[in-house]
């Protein structure tokens, strides 16, 4: 008896892992996928795997702090906004946070004389957040992440396109690399 239970548990566990893993592997490619185009950049560029390593994580390091996550968009100083800008991630971040927390097709109203929220959908952007700080009075889960984040669900397709753009931006600069920078030593 104890076989069919450890049997069943086994069943079950593996076939849990099968969408977690896939969904988790489709979530790492969207965000990362632009990564791989710059790193072939990085080793065309430099005369040693060892060089483009050590600039390729200090570039990730760099784009992963300014793609707006955290800090949030909204905290990001004006000096290093630039930095914000040019961040391949935050394209892929933004999509995916957009669909998902921004996606309220109807606002909720606020009713003053109520104090809560009337025609609440059911997608999370339409839900109130609770428990804000006394410094804001009551806002949604999609105005909260459009004001603090900067996500908008309609810079959806925008983003895509930036996706490409930089996508094709890398590819220029790896042909350019090849063709032109020469490490062979004569």
């Amino acid at each position: 008896m104890v076989f069919m239970t450890a049997l069943f548990m086994g069943i079950a566990t593996f076939t849990v892992e099968i969408p977690y893993v896939f969904f988790a592997c489709l979530l790492f490619t969207v965000i990362f996928y632009p990564m791989a185009y710059l790193a072939q950049v990085l080793i065309y560029a430099f005369p040693s795997i060892e060089v483009s390593a050590i600039i390729g994580v200090l570039v990730n390091s760099i784009f992963l702090l300014f793609a707006g996550f955290n800090p949030p968009s909204s905290s990001i100083p004006s000096g290093y906004k630039w930095l914000y800008t040019i961040t391949p991630q935050r394209f892929s971040l933004a999509i995916l946070m957009a669909l998902v927390f921004c996606d309220c097709p109807d606002e909720p109203t606020w009713n003053e004389t109520l104090g809560v929220y009337e025609n609440v959908g059911p997608n999370i952007g339409c839900q109130p957040v609770t428990d804000l700080p006394v410094t804001i009075d009551h806002i949604t889960v999609k105005g909260y992440v459009e004001s603090v984040f900067k996500y908008k669900y309609d810079d959806i397709w925008a983003n895509f396109g930036y996706v490409f753009v930089v996508l094709g931006i890398f590819r220029v600069l790896a042909v350019f690399s090849l063709r032109y920078i020469n490490h062979t030593q004569r």
